[in-house]
């Protein structure tokens, strides 16, 4: 069996959200694209950036997500560094408010195991740059 090592990576860094789409994912559900250019850090790769993909729940939708979910929690984080985010009408509405903003971002564990799965780690924005 070959041996699975876990990968390094970034669990803190300062970067700027260049921008945020909404895609159609998994069972079609619509899922934000965040596209973050990390501080002082060279991203190989085609964009030169790194990405995050944040998915609404079965049960969300634009208006309302349930409690404790990963889109619930992600969003909770935005509102902490954003305040005008809590007035967003939409999901969306509150994910864009991101766009050009710096943010230090953490990743952090926003789902929970399930069913032999571990949750997911995300890059979630935990302060605000100025």
């Amino acid at each position: 069996m070959v041996e699975r090592i876990e990968s390094g990576g970034l669990e803190e860094f300062n970067g700027t959200v260049v921008s945020v789409e909404a895609e159609t994912g998994v069972d079609e559900r619509v899922q934000y694209h965040i596209k973050i250019d990390p501080e002082g850090i060279e991203v190989k790769g085609p964009t030169g950036a790194l990405h995050e993909w944040i998915a609404l729940s079965k049960t969300a939708s634009e208006t309302g997500v349930p409690q404790g979910s990963v889109v619930e929690r992600y969003l909770t984080q935005i509102e902490i560094c954003i305040s005008a985010a809590k007035k967003a009408n939409t999901v969306k509405e509150a994910f864009e408010l991101m766009v050009g903003k710096k943010f230090r971002f953490k990743k952090i564990k926003l789902g929970k195991d399930f069913d032999g799965h571990k949750a997911k780690e995300y890059m979630v924005p935990v302060a605000l740059v100025e």
